[in-house]
């Protein structure tokens, strides 16, 4: 706490400029004669391509300023510093910019150096002084400037982490019509801002919107040489390789990047990304060496309480690791860690969605609203309209409250009916209202229409006891499983499988393949307490589906109730049974 204090009374102190980072650095004759429109170029030209040299013409920039007195310059010097810094230092060259920037009370630099301050708190995780930061280098910023639209998508950044998909692309693209149509698109911010949209997309899971701006950046990388972001677009290029199917494809794309990633570790959650990816490749491979990618995540995760429920992911598969090979001191390690991490995304998702939406989203609003009411001031029935569309609002705003409230009550109560004893089938149908309802028959006891069929008996034979085994051997939990891969399997055709389901179960594919998963996941359920603490993305995943939003469609249809009610329905029931 003591050495805080100090670092910060120094960041404050004006002999601040004449000590930190150039204390024993002289200039070198080749570089005295130069100018300030020399030195920087000379920086922005070697920032990317060779950071040592950068340093120096950094530090040289920053030694002449001081000796000139020149305020503007040694601002420019510490902007320089900062932007090579890798360690805590870089804080230190923000708050001396900001230092001299008030100095000359020049709301440019402020408004940089602000932003700078909240790019270091997010990738620290310190999303509050994150947030902070930005608002005051909005407040600093030229309306509609460059700076202005870089610091709403900064904000659009960290609704990404509220997966608040949908206004984070917004922000994101925003400012990358703002660059496109005032011709900065060979400024190394639009290669930034196509990484940023790259990334949004994959975490948002559309990989082809992802997979554009991935190889737009990386062909504006060709030109700027940033080995950062070259190793950051690889990165998702590697993850949306493997999430496409093609696991050893994605498998050196992810280590190429890892390696650039370690060679310089600026941005610790990138290590830890490719980390988790390369871990899940090896654990499909049925590669052991797979743990010790998913243990250097959590490594990463609690060193730096930087965790995204992305990586969140990683501690069921160290737990069921430890639980399968009879570690039981591991097994409780890693729960442990997962409670902590749980108890940071949950910290964090609140604060976000509250501080956001108090310090961002509600002055935006209120500003909009302000200069629609100064518009409509000048019309004698603009009272008369506000007061309607607020009353319109809040009417509208109470309907929908309680709406959700009766539909809150409905999903629980048939969350609890799913708990009860009977099969799943007949709970399903009490719950819907049916109650003479006869339950699905099983294929044992479904009734053939062979002769809709053009197939021998034989043959519907031969199908019925392969669709028994496909149910008994639990195939529908596989992934790719689909109508096509199915007839193949049982040496038959689409047409002939697709009706031969439609016959003996009622449904076509889709309804069974949906209706077998989200039986077994229900059972599973009920019977594992361990399965009740995964995300519901980790349970999407055990049932076989690829993403949370077709899980939860499935379940949602054919239960009348989500997953999260469910799951806590049955820890109700297992608290009032103890």
């Amino acid at each position: 706490m003591q050495r805080k204090l100090l670092i910060y009374l120094l960041a404050l102190c004006q002999n601040l400029y004449f000590s930190q980072s150039i204390k024993g650095f002289s200039i070198p004759d080749s570089l005295k004669d130069r100018s300030f429109e020399q030195l920087e170029k000379s920086f922005n030209t070697t920032l990317y391509s060779n950071k040592t040299k950068a340093k120096v013409y950094a530090n040289t920039i920053l030694l002449k300023a001081k000796k000139n007195k020149d305020n503007a310059k040694i601002a420019n010097g510490y902007e320089s510093l900062y932007k090579i810094s890798n360690d805590g230092q870089a804080l230190l060259f923000i708050d001396s910019m900001i230092t001299v920037s008030k100095k000359m009370q020049n709301h440019n630099y402020l408004s940089e150096a602000y932003r700078y301050k909240g790019v270091y708190y997010y990738y620290a995780a310190d999303y509050a002084k994150s947030l902070d930061n930005y608002l005051i280098a909005r407040d600093y910023a030229k309306r509609e400037g460059e700076v202005y639209n870089n610091i709403n998508s900064c904000i659009g950044l960290l609704k990404l982490e509220l997966q608040d998909y949908p206004e984070a692309l917004k922000l994101l693209l925003g400012y990358k019509n703002y660059l496109e149509n005032n011709n900065f698109t060979n400024h190394i911010n639009y290669e930034k801002c196509l990484y940023n949209l790259a990334y949004a997309y994959h975490v948002s899971n559309k990989l082809d919107s992802s997979n554009y701006y991935t190889q737009r950046g990386l062909e504006k990388n060709l030109k700027s040489k940033d080995q950062d972001l070259y190793a950051s677009l690889l990165l998702v290029s590697g993850i949306n390789t493997f999430k496409q199917g093609k696991p050893k494809l994605a498998l050196p794309i992810l280590e190429e990047a890892n390696n650039l990633f370690t060679k310089n570790p600026n941005n610790v959650q990138n290590i830890a990304l490719s980390e988790y990816y390369i871990g899940k490749i090896l654990y499909n491979m049925n590669n052991k060496k797979f743990i010790n990618r998913f243990e250097k995540v959590d490594s990463i995760i609690i060193t730096s309480k930087n965790v995204s429920y992305e990586l969140r992911n990683t501690y069921p598969f160290l737990i069921d690791y430890y639980k399968k090979t009879g570690n039981k001191e591991k097994q409780l390690f890693y729960i442990e860690h997962l409670l902590s991490v749980d108890s940071i995304l949950t910290k964090n998702n609140h604060f976000l969605s509250t501080e956001i939406n108090k310090k961002y989203d509600t002055p935006l609003l209120l500003n909009e609203k302000e200069n629609l009411i100064t518009d409509l001031n000048s019309k004698n029935y603009a009272l008369f309209w506000v007061m309607s569309i607020v009353g319109l609002l809040i009417s509208g705003l109470f309907f929908l409250q309680i709406k959700s409230r009766k539909k809150t009550k409905l999903y629980q109560f048939k969350a609890n009916l799913l708990t009860k004893k009977p099969e799943i089938k007949e709970v399903i149908s009490k719950i819907d209202g049916l109650h003479n309802k006869v339950p699905y028959p099983s294929l044992k006891q479904k009734n053939e229409k062979s002769k809709l069929l053009s197939l021998s008996d034989s043959k519907i034979k031969q199908l019925r006891i392969q669709l028994e085994e496909f149910e008994n051997n639990k195939h529908f939990l596989d992934k790719t499983i689909n109508l096509d891969l199915l007839s193949k399997e049982l040496n038959t055709n689409r047409a002939y499988l697709s009706k031969l389901v439609n016959e003996l179960k009622g449904q076509n594919f889709s309804q069974y393949l949906n209706e077998l998963r989200i039986n077994y996941i229900i059972e599973e359920l009920k019977k594992n307490k361990n399965l009740q603490k995964f995300t519901i993305a980790a349970i999407a995943d055990e049932a076989g589906y690829n993403n949370v939003d077709s899980f939860t469609n499935a379940f949602k249809k054919i239960t009348n109730t989500l997953p999260s009610y469910f799951i806590k329905a049955l820890k109700e029931e297992e608290e009032e049974d103890t």
